[in-house]
């Protein structure tokens, strides 16, 4: 109900990236200094586990080629252990899936039955079918504000510690996504439970205090200066981002608010400068 990407809002552009352009995204966004790169698919039948494995091999390929060492991640729909071995492959080094929210009341009001994330347990055991497949590096992460986040940021705790002693992995990577309203979406405002400042901090706040390594995903739903406020040795600070496909090759999509949520467009010399006056090592190339 509340993506702005769903098939029943008719109102929002639809974009797929040829194979041209692609290649041009990943062009780009290396010439900015970047070595990690994020897939991010959405449901859609032409973009198969064979195409995303092709992707991954041509960015290692260029790794290859060019002397640098490329990481690609992939935040996705939940897949088939056979699917994980399959990109794990062909290169794949991290994988990220936002279980949204822990509840399954809450899941179940939020996403339509005829949908295929309307799965609970498929997208929650996703986790260990990725690790069993050799994928170690994971990331997990919540959506405040579609339930208590109280009960959601233990739950997500819980399940990071049954990972932990399952496998002897702590998360990768814990994202901190607040809602935002998305593009043309409406009727929903009165089913959001908002999260302040105050328990958004709280919360991360016992992110790291339960997986002191995991990197949280800082991301530009937020504005700079407040990222700053909580940022931490080791996170991953997001500057250049856009959540809308070609959003690298064409601002002009975001400026024109065709986004999937809003986000914040920082100035990468800005933002580098600051982070840098709290004291950290901004690393472009990790």
């Amino acid at each position: 109900m509340y993506c702005g990407f769903k098939k029943s809002n008719q109102i929002i552009p639809r974009k797929r990236l040829t194979e041209e352009e692609f290649i041009a995204e990943i062009d780009l966004i290396l010439s900015w200094g970047y070595r990690t790169i994020e897939f991010v698919y959405a449901s859609d039948p032409l973009l198969d586990i064979s195409n995303i494995a092709k992707r991954i091999g041509y960015v290692k390929e260029i790794g290859q080629k060019r002397n640098m060492y490329l990481r690609v991640g992939l935040n996705a729909d939940p897949l088939k252990y056979e699917d994980y071995l399959t990109l794990k492959k062909a290169g794949l080094d991290f994988f990220v899936i936002w279980m949204e929210t822990y509840s399954r009341e809450k899941y179940a009001f939020w996403h339509d039955p005829n949908c295929p994330k309307y799965d609970f347990d498929f997208r929650y055991n996703s986790y260990s079918r990725a690790i069993d497949a050799g994928l170690t590096n994971y990331g997990m992460g919540i959506l405040f504000g579609l339930n208590n986040w109280h009960e959601d940021v233990t739950a997500l705790v819980e399940h990071g510690k049954i990972l932990e002693q399952k496998y002897g992995i702590s998360p990768y990577i814990i994202g901190l996504p607040r809602f935002k309203k998305a593009n043309s979406v409406i009727d929903i405002d009165d089913y959001i439970l908002p999260v302040n400042d105050e328990e958004y901090m709280q919360a991360c706040k016992t992110y790291k205090e339960n997986f002191p390594k995991t990197m949280l995903f800082i991301n530009t739903r937020e504005k700079l200066d407040f990222n700053l406020k909580f940022c931490g040795d080791n996170d991953l600070f997001t500057i250049d981002c856009g959540t809308s496909p070609g959003a690298y090759l064409y601002p002009s999509v975001v400026k024109n608010g065709v986004e999937q949520f809003h986000t914040y467009q920082y100035n990468r010399d800005i933002a580098t400068r600051k982070i840098k006056e709290k004291g950290f090592t901004p690393i472009f190339d990790w």
